[in-house]
Formats: structure tokens, sequence, C-alpha cells
């Protein structure tokens, strides 16, 4: 029997299937890392409470197929959706919606069924930056 015969019949995964396979599950893994709360859970924390009512209102436009709109309140430093109300760590001082500043009373922006959203950066007053990354659909600090 031939070397090389008895090489392919192992059965085994050849360099190019493994780069292959690695790829998928490096595919995967950082698609979901984003949606991850490696910091665990801070019930407390009103950006984590702000980030689970987004959470929901993305859950819905991607299981329904339909557009789902998130007002942000700068007065009363609220977020609203569907009839529930969250607050936000402290008052909006300023902020941006897809790179242009919105008025001063508030912005609402859109979560697509395709799970992603606009962009919305606030100026907290109390000096904390927050940006609603599009792709992952929650606030994270600047």
């Amino acid at each position: 029997m031939n070397m090389h015969a008895a090489r392919r019949s192992s059965g085994g995964l050849t360099f190019i299937e493994l780069l292959i396979v690695l790829f998928i599950v490096g595919m995967g893994w950082f698609t979901l890392m984003p949606n991850l709360d490696l910091a665990g859970d801070r019930g407390d924390d009103s950006l984590n409470q702000v980030n689970a009512l987004i959470y929901e209102a993305r859950t819905e436009a991607v299981t329904n197929d339909i557009r789902q709109y998130v007002y942000i309140d700068f007065e009363n430093g609220l977020v609203k959706w569907n009839g529930e109300e969250v607050s936000l760590p402290s008052a909006v001082s300023s902020g941006h919606f897809n790179e242009y500043p919105a008025d001063e009373g508030g912005v609402e922006f859109t979560i697509y069924p395709a799970g992603f959203s606009d962009e919305v950066r606030l100026v907290l007053s109390d000096g904390l930056t927050v940006v609603l990354d599009p792709l992952a659909v929650r606030f994270g600090e600047i």
C-alpha cells in the first residue's frame, strides 16, 4: 500500500479544513461577544437597565420583523419604548443622532429588523459620554 493512500484514508482533518473550522468558530464567537455581559449583572446600574430595555426592543424587532422606535427624553433623562420607561444615569447635556446634533427635547432612534440601530451619542450632565453602538445595539461608555 502506498504511503499517501494510507494517509488519505486515516480520516484526519487537513490543515485547510482545520483553518476553516477555526474561522467559523471565531466568527461565531465574535458575533456573540458584544451581546454578552461579561461584567455580570449589576441590577441597580441604570445604564444596564437602559441596555436591557433596548435589548428587549431589539429582540422584538428581530423576532417580528418590525422596526422598533425608542425615544430618549433629554429633559427628564428617560429612555422610553413600548410604554416602558427607564432612567438614564444622569440628565442629558447634549446628544448626537447619526453624527448630527439632536434637538434639545430628545431623540427617537430606530432599531431595524436586521438587528442594528441608528447611532446615538449622549453627553450626560455628570461628564459621562455614552454611545449606542449600531451593531451591538447597546450603550457603552467612552
